[in-house]
């Protein structure tokens, strides 16, 4: 029956155009009609009720007067001077959200600059702060006084419209109403992903509580987003609903509460769950993203159900638009999730413990940036990691655990002095590996090196500082030095630096207790790729890097008064290893087969520049370097000897960058350098699968 009464004062109001007025007006009318039915359905059937409404309310006048109307009141709303069209209300509306837009986008400024005040308490940004939030609340206040004086100019929430006006204010209405459901469910999930990331980060030791206010800062930028988009959506849905009745907004605030609540009670439910059972959850932040899908997933039945009851006109999908703000999201998010620091393989690093054996004193030239390693023992022993690839993600956690427990496996193994790590210890690769983030993961590896024990040295892959990184190479490297020997005592990287080409270049010095040099090691940068040049153009050793090898040469040399006994580390390998394996495979005598194999299977087995560098031809003139060890290619391990010089493919570590690789065992492992105090060296290679 209601829905009939409905129809009848639709039929009623069919020439009245649309207002906050004539709603009001419609919504009285509806009261009383249905009160008078309810008083007459104790004394008559439906039918006889329904004459006599009808009799009673024949015409507009009428059914006015049952709610309480004056025909002048009726006339007034049939007034048709100064009706606007659909294309006049939606300028109008687009006027007055421009005010509210920037408002939102002022208060989301002010909560930002509060979060970094708490986040980062200095006296300079607190005084910076408070004068900026003091700015933007003025322009706020202003912004307000003439969204107020436009209101009263345009009469805005007293607008008459035609029925096409109406729709387009119904639109509106539901418009606001479907995208702050959406940014309620949408904030929800992002305060608890924050809380859970922090908290279970907290609990694992991976974060001190500056840590966390950190990561708080950090993703800052994304909560002013949706406290904007939050803050937007609320004001411009409650300015649309003023047109209506307030028993719409009931609603509407009745199912916005239900929404609050369990939302709450999910999000405390999934996060006291998971960090309850974190030691049973092994991928706990996998389950959490799983969780987040579910809470999407019941976003869309609601979308698809119980929303009907708060709009006019339910979801109505539209293709390309859906799409859109689907990549978009998804986009958004993933890039969130890629740069954020992750340390869910900490608590695995904090079971490390320390590997007995006998240290060295190691002291550091600060005018040179030259690191001195001093053994009283005859053999001195090196071990070359390479390509270690640590994803840093949630989603390569599994294959990170693997990396890190193999490199724990191969330095148990081979008791090494110092390790060296020929590049690409991290992969900050987007998609292939889920992360954009090479901070955490070389913060990571320190802290196992620092477990571990051992000193240990790194020179740049091309991998370790991309493009979309979250750190870029200055970044890095002031990372490194931060990280370096001053606060680790065992990570050897220069806080002095040669100004030549390249992000790390460097030499350390191997001597015995009685000053004799066993060796000099240098470390050189082989660069990534070539600044504007094609996509994966390798970069090379450029000469000024190749000189400035020649020069500590000659001055050690010099200085020690014969010619010093020196090896060379690099990630990306010289043109002369694809010489001496072409000579190789053709049978020339001119190469000495060691050990090992090119198992590349690419058109390009040995993945060198194409731009020559003239490291090798330098080194045979100074006769000093009889050992070059370099990465990149992960399935290459050979070792030869060409033209006096042995050339070295470290065993890669790798069980990520490579599609497949996890499963391939034979590549895997690390290499040895057995040192003695006359210089001569011993190269063994170590795979993985035969200390299992």
């Amino acid at each position: 029956m209601k829905e009939i009464l409905q129809n009848i004062i639709e039929i009623l109001f069919d020439k009245i155009p649309f207002s906050k007025k004539s709603e009001k007006v419609k919504s009285d009318i509806k009261k009383a009609l249905e009160k008078l039915y309810e008083q007459k359905s104790n004394t008559a059937n439906p039918i006889e009720n329904l004459e006599y409404i009808l009799s009673h309310a024949s015409n507009l006048y009428q059914a006015g007067q049952l709610a309480g109307y004056h025909h002048q009141d009726i006339d007034l709303l049939k007034d048709e001077q100064n009706i606007k069209n659909e294309r006049e209300v939606a300028k109008i509306f687009n006027r007055y959200k421009r005010y509210v837009v920037f408002e939102s986008l002022f208060c989301a400024f002010i909560i930002s600059l509060f979060i970094n005040l708490i986040c980062y308490f200095q006296t300079n940004t607190f005084i910076f702060n408070v004068i900026f939030s003091i700015i933007l609340l003025v322009f706020i206040l202003l912004f307000k006084k003439r969204r107020n004086q436009f209101i009263q100019d345009y009469q805005f929430f007293d607008i008459k419209c035609t029925i096409n006006g109406k729709k387009y204010i119904q639109a509106l209405y539901d418009k606001y109403t479907k995208k702050e459901i959406n940014m309620i469910f949408l904030c929800f999930a992002l305060i608890s992903y924050i809380v859970f990331t922090n908290y279970f980060s907290y609990l694992t030791s991976a974060y001190t509580i500056n840590d966390i206010l950190q990561q708080i800062s950090f993703s800052s930028s994304f909560i002013v987003l949706f406290i904007f988009l939050l803050l937007k959506n609320i004001r411009l849905r409650h300015a649309v609903a003023s047109f209506f009745v307030d028993e719409k907004e009931k609603n509407v605030y009745i199912h916005l509460k239900k929404i609050c609540i369990f939302c709450t009670i999910y999000w405390i439910v999934i996060i006291t769950v998971l960090l309850l059972f974190k030691n049973i959850f092994n991928y706990a932040l996998n389950w959490f993203l799983i969780a987040t899908t579910i809470n999407i997933i019941m976003l869309l039945i609601y979308n698809l159900t119980f929303r009907k009851n708060l709009v006019f006109q339910n979801l109505v999908v539209n293709i390309k638009r859906s799409i859109v703000i689907s990549l978009s999201v998804f986009l958004l998010i993933s890039y969130q999730v890629m740069s954020m620091d992750i340390w869910l393989i900490q608590p695995y690093i904090h079971t490390v413990s320390t590997i007995e054996r006998t240290k060295d004193d190691i002291t550091y030239n600060e005018d040179n940036g030259v690191y001195t390693i001093t053994t009283n023992k005859q053999d001195f022993k090196v071990l070359q990691l390479t390509d270690i690839h640590l994803g840093g993600s949630a989603f390569s956690l599994s294959k990170d655990l693997k990396a890190l427990k193999a490199v724990e496996k191969l330095i148990t193994a081979t008791t090494p002095d110092f390790v060296i790590v020929t590049g690409d210890l991290v992969f900050p690769m987007g998609v292939m590996s889920f992360s954009l983030n090479n901070r955490a993961p070389i913060m990571q590896f320190a802290s196992f090196m620092r477990n571990i024990g051992i000193p240990w040295a790194f020179t740049y892959g091309n991998h370790d500082t991309e493009a979309m990184s979250v750190i870029d190479e200055n970044q890095f490297d002031e990372l490194m030095k931060s990280l370096s020997y001053r606060s680790s005592k065992n990570l050897l990287y220069p806080y002095i630096q040669p100004d030549i080409y390249g992000r790390s270049n460097q030499m350390i010095e191997i001597r015995h207790n009685d000053g004799t040099l066993m060796q000099a090691l240098f470390l050189l940068d082989s660069n990534d790729y070539i600044p504007g040049g094609q996509l994966n153009e390798y970069d090379y050793i450029h000469d000024d890097q190749v000189n400035w090898y020649a020069r500590q040469v000659r001055q050690l040399s010099q200085k020690e008064g014969y010619t010093i006994p020196s090896m060379l580390f690099f990630h990306i390998p010289l043109q002369e290893y694809k010489e001496a394996y072409e000579l190789y495979e053709s049978g020339s005598d001119e190469v000495q087969y060691y050990y090992g194999e090119i198992g590349e299977t690419m058109i390009d087995k040995i993945c060198s520049s194409k731009y020559p560098s003239k490291l090798f031809n330098t080194a045979l003139e100074l006769g000093s370097t009889k050992a070059m060890f370099c990465g990149h290619d992960h399935y290459n391990n050979l070792s030869v000897e060409y033209k006096g010089i042995r050339l070295t493919y470290g065993y890669s570590i790798d069980y990520l960058a490579m599609p497949g690789i996890e499963e391939d065992t034979k590549q895997r492992g690390a290499t040895l350098i057995t040192i003695n105090k006359s210089g001569e060296y011993e190269i063994k290679p170590y795979r993985l699968i035969e200390l299992e």
